[in-house]
């Protein structure tokens, strides 16, 4: 793909214009007045997220990103566990995994994250105390469930353990809400999303893009900008690889209906490029688009899971499993640049929605449309949410 910086050139052109005054003979005669277009640069835009230096070596960089991708990873094994009856998590080994304090990494030898600053509870909501303490909450919650926890092959409300349906296993409340969907995916809004769309992104146009870092081969706004990128994705070639997880695996699951993935990966790069050639107009386009697409993804996941609710409405496992996940999304939309900027969803519609199906034993089908309703005509969804 190739991008011109300015999307046309101008050219102003004035007619030759002759004057005639009365049947005098003296006639003026105006020369055309002609501006010569400027120069229009082109640049190429990569098709997988590599930009080098003069000498061919990498410019991009978000360890720091790719970190705490992996922690959430780690977590999330964990939590797992306790979808086996009598398996129990500890809520301060999770509390320690969350602000990285005195945890060993499973991953540490690659990425270095046992013992670094790199960790995922300051980075939550732009380090808001409440919902870093929602979050140790549901640590709380979900260790304090999977101690000495049996299985709930009935499926009943009130009994809290491992709900089996004989063919899925998860560890729920007695009111059917699973924690580790919660944290999961709550920590992915709350921490990567607030933080590539409500923090890098938002404050790139201030960096500086002219003074390469001391011992570094990028300026601070392309440093930035990858971070914004680690983020969504850890892999440099997404979609080819990076699907497995987190943005980069719900993207590309809502990309037939959306194209979310190819948006948002093709946004990433074409603002690299921009970057690299000074070109902020096309950047700021990139940056809309990413913002507006992550909300997409968000509200569309979570309409897929609310549809995938009403499919398995008499079905409590996989319903309590829809709808913990739904729920967090949701509720997740919250800590988008949209929602933040009162550009998107709303807080008060997002509180709205999730009051739809807050009883999950008793939620009804008009209750998941009121939801998916409100939901895909506040997120400009309202035309594909039956096939989402």
């Amino acid at each position: 793909m190739v991008l011109n910086r300015k999307t046309a050139g101008t050219i102003f052109l004035a007619s030759a214009i002759l004057m005639t005054i009365g049947c005098s003979k003296d006639e003026e005669t105006v020369e055309p007045i002609v501006e010569e277009p400027t120069s229009v640069p082109t640049y190429t835009v990569p098709s997988t997220y590599a930009f080098l230096d003069g000498v061919g070596a990498s410019t991009v960089s978000f360890g720091g990103q790719q970190q705490r991708l992996e922690m959430l990873s780690e977590m999330v094994t964990y939590m797992k566990t306790a979808n086996t009856a009598g398996t129990a998590v500890v809520a301060q080994t999770l509390k320690d995994m969350y602000a990285n304090s005195a945890y060993t990494w499973i991953d540490a030898p690659v990425l270095g994250m046992t013992g670094s600053t790199k960790q995922l509870k300051s980075k939550t909501a732009s380090a808001d105390v409440g919902v870093q303490t929602m979050f140790e909450a549901y640590m709380d919650d979900i260790a304090a469930i999977s101690n000495g926890s049996v299985s709930n092959s009935s499926e009943t409300y009130g009994t809290a353990g491992v709900w089996t349906n004989g063919t899925k296993n998860y560890l729920m409340a007695g009111n059917g809400y699973e924690y580790t969907q919660l944290i999961e995916k709550g920590l992915m809004c709350a921490v990567f999303m607030n933080q590539m769309t409500n923090n890098y992104l938002q404050s790139v146009g201030s960096d500086d893009n002219t003074i390469i870092l001391t011992g570094k081969n990028y300026t601070t706004m392309q440093h930035h900008w990858d971070e914004a990128y680690g983020y969504f994705t850890s892999e440099f070639d997404y979609p080819t690889n990076g699907t497995n997880r987190f943005w980069g695996k719900y993207a590309d699951g809502r990309e037939g209906v959306l194209g979310s993935a190819t948006k948002i990966a093709t946004a990433f790069r074409t603002g690299r490029a921009a970057i690299n050639n000074n070109d902020y107009t096309v950047r700021d386009a990139q940056i809309t688009i990413i913002v507006n697409e992550m909300e997409k993804v968000c509200a569309g996941t979570a309409i897929h899971y609310l549809n995938g609710a009403k499919a398995n409405i008499a079905d409590p496992t996989k319903k309590n499993h829809e709808l913990s996940e739904a729920r967090a999304f949701v509720n997740g939309l919250k800590y988008g640049q949209n929602s933040i900027s009162g550009n998107g969803m709303l807080t008060a519609d997002i509180n709205t929605a999730l009051a739809y199906f807050s009883d999950f034993e008793n939620v009804s089908i008009a209750d998941l449309n009121n939801a998916i309703d409100l939901i895909a005509s506040k997120t400009g969804l309202t035309n594909v949410k039956s096939s989402l």
